[in-house]
């Protein structure tokens, strides 16, 4: 029992951890404002890319972060007891506090040093989102880190929790040692299952005649790991809705895969028509007052979600030019365009296209 109190902060700080990770999780939906303040509130503390990977990955790799956090929470409190009772209270909370905020931070290193190492190995750049979830880990601590140090001061009328210091340290070290080997074992495994429940790109389309629409756009792309491959999403376009000499267009792009994946930013697209092939047009990223663009967000498509973009454009003059029956869409720029038949009447101009958003439907 008394070895049990001892380890309680750490255990608060670990459920802590998944608390703040699952709220994240679930608040992917949110609209705009309320998604910038949850992301504030309740830090991403279990990497995405974990979470993407089918079960039972995301559950274990989520236990393992918990484990590593409990680890590092109790060795941290361990040394930092050792003068409490000379201490003024405000200065103990406040050196309880940053046991949260090291916990978090060596956690985080974890999944963001295999990152690292991994790309190295493979010859390519980390992925931005590993050095994010960097700061991330310290940025959930400074947040939640005030409820273990509450409780550890608490318990500092027990002896016990301060009388094995040096075993204290020793068990945290071992725990987050132990957590950060399964970790660094685990994590590749469960990328692997990941990529394997990724289809196979669909053989293309045929090309219309005229000139041809590249299929992916010209120009030197960053492409994340954690993106949607063609293989994964299915695009649709809804009808075109014209209204006051202005368009709009949704197009949907569903996840058809039984794994998780990121889309972010923009989608890419070309137009063109069936005779004259490649139509000239001016893509505004980012709309105008055509449509109404929902800002960048990171959206996560389980299998079966749809994102949402809009198409927007003004209606153009009388013109004997051969109008676009083709989108040509992917994801993100550098990724596979597909093509998708589309009803419109844009011969050239301006169109303005919305960033990616999860379908409310």
């Amino acid at each position: 029992m008394r070895l049990l109190r001892a380890w309680l902060p750490a255990l608060l700080a670990a459920a802590l951890w998944l608390v703040s990770g699952v709220i994240e999780w679930r608040s992917r939906a949110a609209p705009g404002f309320l998604l910038r303040v949850l992301d504030l509130l309740a830090p991403e503390t279990v990497p995405v890319g974990q979470l993407l990977a089918p079960a039972p990955w995301p559950a274990v790799l989520a236990g393992l972060s918990a484990l590593a956090v409990a680890g590092a929470h109790a060795a941290t409190l361990a040394l930092v007891r050792a003068r409490r009772r000379e201490a003024p209270v405000l200065t103990t909370l406040a050196a309880y506090w940053m046991c949260a905020v090291v916990a978090g931070a060596v956690t985080a290193a974890i999944p963001f040093v295999a990152a690292v190492v991994g790309a190295l190995v493979e010859g390519r750049m980390p992925s931005g989102l590993a050095g994010t979830y960097l700061v991330t880990g310290a940025h959930w601590g400074l947040l939640w880190g005030w409820l273990p140090a509450l409780l550890a001061r608490a318990l500092d009328t027990d002896d016990a929790a301060v009388r094995s210091r040096a075993g204290l340290v020793a068990a945290g070290a071992l725990v987050l040692v132990a957590a950060g080997v399964a970790t660094a074992v685990a994590s590749p495994m469960a990328d692997a299952a990941r990529q394997a429940a990724i289809p196979a790109a669909p053989e293309p389309e045929p090309v219309p005649t005229g000139t041809p629409v590249p299929e992916v756009a010209p120009g030197e792309w960053q492409v994340d790991p954690l993106w949607c491959t063609s293989g994964q999403l299915e695009f649709t376009a809804g009808p075109v809705d014209a209204a006051l000499g202005v368009r709009a267009m949704p197009v949907h792009a569903t996840n058809v895969a039984d794994a998780a994946c990121v889309l972010e930013g923009y989608p890419d697209i070309a137009l063109g028509a069936t005779r004259t092939g490649a139509v000239d047009v001016e893509v505004d990223f980012g709309g105008d007052t055509v449509v109404e663009d929902p800002g960048l967000r990171r959206i996560e498509l389980a299998p079966g979600e749809r994102a949402v973009t809009v198409l927007g454009w003004r209606a153009p003059a009388a013109s004997s030019a051969e109008p676009a029956d083709w989108l040509h869409v992917a994801g993100y720029h550098g990724g596979r365009r597909e093509m998708v038949e589309v009803d419109t009447d844009i011969t050239g101009g301006t169109v303005s296209v919305t960033a990616w958003e999860l379908a409310a439907d």
